[in-house]
């Protein structure tokens, strides 16, 4: 991660597997009042990322959160990180039946918007159409960090490869890779140890494939707690992030909504460091 971007953002984390993201995915929400709440106090606990939709509106409503957060620190005694990245993400699918003149207009209109991260989702299986669209993506997205969600559910460990060569001749060192298993909805073990195999994969068929893709960091996604930390250990593979589902904090909480007030506000924040940072 040499002379790139994420050089700028929380480098130590990523090296310490300290990189601990929120990931609200793709879903749009009815009480945002909830979700602006939700990144608040994630800001405050100590996440080192914010993953929303890339809709203006809601990364307009994460940017807000988080700058809540830091105005809130003195204020409340807290030290946090100088920088918390801001995802955007979006489905590629979305961008399926788009000329080329009609995508460069609609990713243009994105990246007028504050965020850091474009998390980019292959949530199709058309591959030679995904394939295609990279040239374009990076071009416009230059001066972002390009994060790359990927899942052997879509696509075969040699066009995972394929994907990420290709993202990393174009914008180099600002990349970051998100990996997910498929969803077991009621074997979280299963659904880990396949977001882990799928990291193994990753780490030895492209970044022990050159010196050069070694420092590039890898998020497990998707994630509802901190055991895959310690599973992914077990089974030595190597990791620099965790990407928590919002569902799994909100969980948490049993009220229907959240509650004002700086005792609330600790009280929320504490809760949600011992269960979800482990730093």
């Amino acid at each position: 991660m040499n002379n790139g971007l994420l050089d700028l953002y929380l480098l130590d984390n990523f090296k310490k597997s300290k990189f601990y993201k929120l990931d609200f995915g793709l879903e749009e929400f009815n009480k945002k009042e909830d979700i602006h709440f939700l990144i608040f106090l994630a800001t405050l606990s100590g996440f080192s990322g914010i993953d929303i939709i890339a809709k203006s509106e809601y990364i307009k409503l994460a940017f807000d959160a988080i700058s809540e957060a830091k105005q809130k620190t003195n204020e409340l005694e807290i030290n946090l990180s100088p920088k918390i990245l801001l995802f955007a993400s979006f489905g590629i699918n979305k961008l399926s039946n788009l000329k080329e003149s009609s995508l460069s207009k609609e990713l243009e209109i994105l990246k007028n918007t504050p965020f850091d991260v474009l998390d980019i989702h292959f949530n199709e299986i058309d591959f030679l159409n995904n394939f295609e669209k990279i040239d374009i993506i990076c071009e416009i997205f230059k001066d972002k960090i390009i994060s790359v969600n990927l899942s052997r559910k879509i696509f075969s460990n040699a066009h995972m490869v394929d994907l990420l060569e290709k993202f990393f001749k174009n914008i180099k060192k600002n990349l970051i890779i998100e990996v997910e298993g498929t969803k077991f909805y009621d074997d979280k073990f299963n659904h880990n140890l396949q977001t882990i195999s799928t990291a193994d994969i990753i780490n030895k068929q492209f970044k022990q494939k050159s010196l050069k893709y070694k420092k590039i960091p890898i998020i497990l996604g998707n994630c509802n707690d901190l055991e895959i930390e310690n599973l992914s250990r077990e089974c030595n593979v190597s990791f620099n992030g965790i990407s928590i589902n919002y569902q799994s904090i909100k969980s948490l909480f049993k009220q229907k909504s959240f509650v004002y007030g700086n005792e609330n506000i600790i009280f929320y924040v504490n809760k949600i460091k011992s269960n979800y940072i482990n730093l």
